[in-house]
């Protein structure tokens, strides 16, 4: 029913079109109504099906016809070409309309004001100020003791000082809402000339709009009372810019109201005639408007190098050529009546230049919450020099006081910059009345184009986004993490710092293969094609690159088991080292003397890990048969509860030293087992005490070590040559050389 109503509308318009020129030919005819017999014949004609079907078919057409005939790029660009060529013409026109325009205004001014009423107008206008000043007098006397409570009082968070600005902003600008209605209220319950109606109305506009501004500034630069400043700047500064500001506002809106009053005279008085001298005043306003601009711009950075030398920087030079150039460029668009350019080109710049304060600010408040955090700690305890303290400045001890919200501030910029570019994209949408929430069935080039660049846009933002998330998460517990000393083995958490460096390469891997399918899609092109080939090619891939697949796969599966982490120590296949660094198909791991191993995860077959919950070590003593085996017991005993008590890894030790009495016999000594358990890596510093406390405690109490030797006996009294000493000691030195064992006795359980 909608399509045909369409169509029938549309023929009607048709039909009116065409016979309109048969009926403006005929000027003398008069219109004869139609008779009731023609309305019920036209009814009945619309309720026939076939009807109805041929005014849909045209309705298509003509739609169709419209769509071909639509204006195209090249179309556009003549057509903006011969705009600017009249706009060209016509400001050349100018110069005699700028003549016309004092003696036009004076003219008109004359003709419907008279002296009565000039006096009489004045003295109206100052009773209204007198009325809006007077109720914002009474708003202030009832709101001063909140406002001054407001300035006195110390904030100890930017959110309760954020809170206190916004609400003596809010103060300020209800007083002027009450000026508003007392001066603007009064004066229209009367009734004014319209050349006079025009002028009082924009002159109080203009203060209440001058002083809105100053509001504003009041707001974020608060120059009179530094704790409520929301913009960290100094006093001096957001004076200086507060000033500058608002003798720019207030040029801008004087402006912007005298040009109003001109129109409307003109409009009422001369509406034909006019042109050229509203044209010749606009670009007046115009230059006087950018010249202040330039000059306020200016002096503020000059003025602002002599309060702060960074003010006269290189990158403040470069930002003073940027705002510079904005403002002459945007009044060579509105000169040339590009008012869609101009207004883009303040959009973009404007976004620039927010994009700087913005991080200023979250940096402003992410400083002020690590002093605050700061404040809140408890201060470092005083010790008190004596002659017993021995200060060691070689060894300093350097404490380092992490803000616990420091890690979001990335966060924190994204997520400004996100809204901040989001909210201009759809002010530039609205400025070209893209209709972005209006889905058209034959959009234009530049809807289309605006689509697919807000579709990447977002697509970028959001990705983005998550990816500072993720990484400042990830960065900030690897930054928590802390690495074991030399000779100790690492603990859980060195699981958290094997995956998450993996995770890392992946989410961003993920997130850009999202991003770069969005775009295409955004584009319009078909990306299940791509996903299907990029399937098949993956295959072909795992085919033509097993050993890579098997490397990923059984790595996988590795770091699922949990069969090491970061630090650890381990065997496989008779190479032993630190784990070093893990990627997704191989494993580097350290020797102990700096030899670095790459290993891929398909080819490991075992592995023994020597950094997990505990570490049992065995040593033995070899002593004569004839040793007190209680009392090695008990000195043994001793050492461990030595051991035990060292501050150094004592709180490693789980089990400490213990003899495990006769291990077995030997055939010069007897061999004492002694063992004990510690945490992984802390086995090496107890056994070398261990030997050393063991052998000071034996020699103390008279246990000596054992030794191999070879008794000779000689049977006979007789003195033995010098060949036969000579051959009895080498025979000796044959025994006991022969009795060595090969190699290391196995540990016993």
């Amino acid at each position: 029913m909608i399509a045909l109503r369409r169509a029938i509308v549309g023929l009607i318009c048709g039909l009116i079109i065409t016979l309109s020129g048969a009926v403006s030919a005929q000027t003398d005819s008069t219109i004869v109504p139609p008779s009731t017999n023609d309305i019920h014949e036209f009814t009945r004609l619309l309720a026939d099906e076939r009807v109805q079907e041929w005014l849909l078919q045209q309705a298509e057409s003509t739609e169709a016809i419209a769509t071909v005939n639509a204006p195209g790029v090249r179309d556009q660009l003549n057509a903006l070409v011969l705009h600017t060529q009249g706009r060209i013409a016509a400001l050349v026109r100018t110069w005699e309309g700028l003549g016309q325009a004092p003696e036009l205004m004076q003219g008109r001014w004359r003709e419907q004001v008279t002296d009565d009423r000039r006096v009489q107008s004045l003295t109206f206008v100052l009773i209204f100020l007198f009325l809006g000043a007077g109720l914002e007098w009474l708003f202030r006397q009832y709101s001063n003791p909140m406002r001054r409570r407001l300035e006195i009082t110390q904030f100890k968070t930017p959110a309760k000082r954020i809170t206190a600005a916004v609400t003596r902003a809010g103060l300020a600008l209800t007083g002027l809402l009450a000026f508003a209605v007392g001066s603007i209220g009064a004066f229209s319950a009367f009734d004014w000339p319209p050349i006079l109606f025009a002028l009082i109305l924009n002159l109080l506009m203009a203060i209440l709009v001058i002083r809105a501004v100053g509001t504003t500034l009041l707001l974020f630069f608060a120059p009179l009372v530094p704790r409520l400043r929301l913009v960290p700047v100094s006093t001096a500064m957001a004076r200086l810019i507060s000033r500058t500001a608002l003798a720019f506002a207030t040029v801008l809106v004087v402006a912007i109201a005298f040009r109003d009053v001109f129109v409307q005279v003109i409009e009422v008085f001369d509406p034909q005639g006019g042109d050229n001298a509203v044209l010749a005043v606009s670009v007046l306003l115009a230059v006087v408007v950018s010249l202040t601009a330039l000059l306020c711009l200016h002096a503020g950075f000059i003025l602002a190098a002599r309060i702060n030398p960074d003010a006269g920087s290189k990158p403040a030079r470069r930002w003073r050529s940027f705002l510079s150039l904005l403002i002459i460029l945007s009044f060579a668009l509105w000169v040339l009546d590009l008012r869609l350019i101009m207004w883009s080109v303040l959009c973009i710049g404007i976004l620039i230049v927010s994009l700087k304060l913005f991080r200023a600010w979250v940096d402003e408040a992410f400083d002020a919450s690590i002093a605050d955090y700061m404040a809140k700690l408890p201060p470092p305890p005083v010790i008190e020099a004596s002659d017993e303290v021995i200060a060691d400045t070689d060894a300093e001890e350097v404490v380092e006081i992490i803000d616990p919200y420091e890690t979001y501030r990335p966060i924190a910029q994204r997520v400004v910059q996100f809204a901040a570019i989001i909210l201009s994209g759809l002010i530039l949408a609205l400025i070209w009345k893209l209709g972005i929430f209006e889905k058209a069935e034959n959009p234009t080039v530049m809807q289309r184009l605006f689509s697919v660049l807000l579709d990447s846009a977002a697509a970028l933002l959001i990705a983005d986004l998550l990816w500072t998330w993720a990484r400042t998460a990830i960065d900030r517990r690897l930054n928590a993490y802390r690495p074991p000393t030399d000779g100790s083995a690492p603990g859980p958490e060195a699981r958290m710092a094997t995956l998450l460096p993996l995770l890392r390469v992946v989410l961003l891997v993920t997130l850009l293969l999202m991003v770069a399918m969005s775009i295409l899609s955004s584009l319009g092109v078909n990306i299940a094609p791509i996903l299907a080939g990029a399937s098949v090619l993956g295959i072909a891939i795992g085919f033509g690159a097993q050993s890579l697949v098997k490397d990923v796969v059984s790595g996988i599966f590795f770091l699922i088991d949990d069969a090491f982490r970061v630090g650890e120590y381990v065997e496989i296949d008779q190479l032993r080292g630190t784990v070093e660094k893990i990627s997704i198909r191989s494993l580097q791991i350290r020797h102990h003397r700096g030899a670095v191993h790459t290993l891929p995860f398909g080819e490991l077959k075992s592995m023994t890990n020597y950094s997990r919950d505990w570490v049992i070590m065995k040593l033995e003593f070899r002593v004569p048969f004839d040793t007190d085996l209680k009392l090695v017991k008990k000195l043994i005993k001793q050492v461990g509860a030595q051991l035990k008590e060292n501050p150094e890894y004592g709180d490693s030790i789980i089990e400490t030293l213990k003899s495990q009495g006769v291990r077995r016999m030997e055939e010069f000594n007897m061999v004492v087992g002694v063992k004990f358990m510690t945490r992984p890596g802390e086995q090496w510093l107890v056994r070398r005490d261990a030997y050393q406390g063991v052998r000071d405690v034996f020699d103390a109490n008279g246990i000596r070590m054992a030794e191999r030797n070879v008794k000779v006996e000689i049977a006979g009294d007789e003195a033995l040559t010098d060949e036969q000493r000579k051959a009895v000691s080498a025979a000796a030195h044959d025994a006991v050389t022969n009795k060595l064992p090969s190699a290391p006795i196995p540990d016993e359980p």
